[in-house]
């Protein structure tokens, strides 16, 4: 059995964040600051996202930032969350409060070109 698709990010901190998902096959939707928009994702771009995470990286990282920590990181810091599968069946599931992976920022990049946005990022 051929399993679903996965492509979801969310992030935020004491505001309303940003969200990619999709949803169907090349259908996703876009959140930003509360503002939602359905967006059409040509297969072409899908095929590109997943050899741009295989570039980035993505599958090699840590399933929780900060990784090695023996204090708590502050709870009013950026919070966000990253599940990916893609059609050969791998999977990712990772997130991080106030710390990120190497390349975090490539990704949202990727994100933007995949979903046809330009929402800036930025690490704090």
């Amino acid at each position: 059995m051929k399993k679903k698709e996965v492509i979801s990010y969310s992030g935020f901190s004491m505001e309303p964040g940003v969200s990619y998902d999709l949803y169907e096959k090349n259908k996703g939707v876009v959140g930003e600051h509360e503002d939602f928009i359905d967006v059409y994702i040509d297969e072409f771009k899908i095929l590109n996202f997943w050899h741009r995470i295989e570039e980035l990286g993505v599958w090699n990282w840590r399933k929780k930032y900060p990784y090695n920590t023996k204090l708590q990181p502050v709870c009013d810091c950026h919070q966000w969350e990253l599940k990916l599968r893609d059609r050969k069946g791998r999977s990712k599931y990772c997130s991080g409060m106030g710390s990120y992976p190497r390349n975090y920022l490539k990704l949202m990049k990727e994100l933007n070109i995949l979903f046809g946005v330009d929402i800036k990022h930025y690490i704090r």
